[in-house]
Formats: C-alpha cells, sequence, structure tokens
C-alpha cells in the first residue's frame, strides 16, 4: 500500500470515527431541543461543526486554513451563500464557519448511512438526485420555506466538482431563489482544497500539506426585475475575476 492511500484510509477513517462520535453527542441534544426550539436543526449542526473543525485540525494534509472577510459570515443572515466547488471538503470546511444553515447534495450524504433521516432534519441537507424535476421542485420549495424561517442556504452553482480554475456555468436555480427571496447572495471563493482531494478519486493527490483560502466577497442584492440569467452571469464573472487574482 502506497503512501498517498496510507494517508487517505487514515483521513477517512478519522472522518467515520468522528462522525460517530458527533451523532451519539447531537442526537440527544437534538431530540429535546425540540421541547424549546423550532429549529433544533441548528443545536444538531453545532455539535457536528466542532466536530467538523476538529477534523481538519488533525487532518495531516491540511495547511493553514486562511479565511478572508470573516466578517461577512453570518452578517447577513439569512441570505444565499453561492460558493465554486473544488472538492467533496468544500462542504464540510464551509460548515466549520457558517451557522444555521440548509444545502443540497445530488447524492445521499451519504455514503454514509449512519446518519439516516438527518442529513435533512439533523444537519440540514437536502437531497436532489440528479435529473429529477420533481425531486428538484421540491428541494427549491424546501430551500424557500428554510430562507423563510431564517435560516441561510449554501449552493455549489457549478453543480459539480471543478478541476478547472474556470468556473463552469452556473445553474439557474439559485439566482431565482435569490429574486424570489430578495434576500442577498455572498459569493465564496474557496482554493486549495482540489489540491488535495477531486472527483473521481477517493485517493489524495499530494503527500505535501496544502494551504487553503476560503474568501468571503460583498453581497449582490438582486432586484425584482432582475432576470435570473443575468444574475447568475454577473455573480460569476465577480467570483472568476477574484478567482483570477489567487
Amino acid at each position: 500500500m502506497n503512501k498517498k492511500m496510507i494517508i487517505s484510509s487514515y483521513s477517512y477513517g478519522l472522518f467515520i470515527i468522528l462522525m460517530i462520535f458527533a451523532f451519539l453527542t447531537a442526537l440527544p441534544i437534538f431530540l429535546l431541543s425540540h421541547l424549546w426550539s423550532k429549529k433544533p436543526r441548528v443545536y444538531f449542526q453545532k455539535v457536528v461543526q466542532q466536530y467538523f473543525r476538529l477534523f481538519y485540525k488533525l487532518m495531516p494534509l491540511i495547511g493553514k486554513i486562511t479565511v478572508i472577510n470573516r466578517d461577512i459570515a453570518n452578517r447577513y443572515h439569512p441570505c444565499i451563500y453561492v460558493s465554486n466547488h473544488q472538492s467533496s471538503m468544500d462542504y464540510t470546511l464551509l460548515s466549520t464557519i457558517i451557522d444555521d444553515y440548509t444545502t443540497t447534495a445530488n447524492h445521499p450524504i451519504s455514503d454514509f448511512p449512519l446518519f439516516l433521516k438527518f442529513p435533512k432534519n439533523g444537519l440540514g441537507i437536502y437531497y436532489i438526485p440528479k435529473g429529477n424535476l420533481t425531486k428538484a421542485n421540491i428541494g427549491y420549495e424546501s430551500l424557500k420555506k428554510a430562507l423563510k424561517l431564517n435560516s441561510s442556504v449554501i449552493l455549489f452553482p457549478e453543480g459539480t466538482r471543478n478541476q478547472t480554475s474556470e468556473l463552469k456555468k452556473f445553474k439557474g436555480a439559485t439566482f431565482r431563489l435569490a429574486i424570489d427571496t430578495q434576500l442577498p447572495i455572498i459569493p465564496i471563493v474557496i482554493s486549495g482544497t482540489g489540491k488535495i482531494v477531486t472527483k473521481g478519486s477517493n485517493i489524495t493527490k499530494t503527500l505535501q500539506k496544502k494551504d487553503i483560502i476560503i474568501s468571503f466577497l460583498e453581497p449582490i442584492y438582486p432586484n425584482k426585475d432582475d432576470k435570473f440569467l443575468e444574475l447568475s452571469k454577473r455573480t460569476r464573472n465577480i467570483m472568476q475575476e477574484y478567482m483570477n487574482t489567487l
């Protein structure tokens, strides 16, 4: 077994062990919080957030994690966070910073059956299979409902992990959501995660520590008369211009 496989096995094993402890710790808090809170998911997320942070501290390939404009995160709550997508690490990284959110995934979180129904009920992750229009519409309405309940939304409008520095065309539903709810878009640019693990492989690409930069950009405010494709292009251009400076 080569070094990359050993480090990858360690990382995935560490993640599974920490998630088991996270689940066992968060579950009773989640259940009890139903007694006083309309959003018990927030308590579940808070516990899991601490385990995600511990995971990144123990990960051997993670160098320095720099958050630029951290003060923007959670300031405009509720809002729609729009991020580029390089790696399976992106969601867990953002969840170490962002509080009280929902998001979507086009595969069950799992690949990890431990959480069962808790991806949606506990972590706020809505599973939307690719090409399933009915599920997509249900997911869209669920996100709108979450925003009305004062929760933010994290979305990756490229729709898939991208191995290049050129952003893919953004999916329009994200920006229709912003126009429908009249809530700000907070662009996020993540750099470095794609150098560690990328699409198509669970094996690390490197044996060297890689630094990660997470940049929160200034909010973009939609207008009722905006066209979602134009808003999509405007957001993408802002993010691409920023990525070109990294």
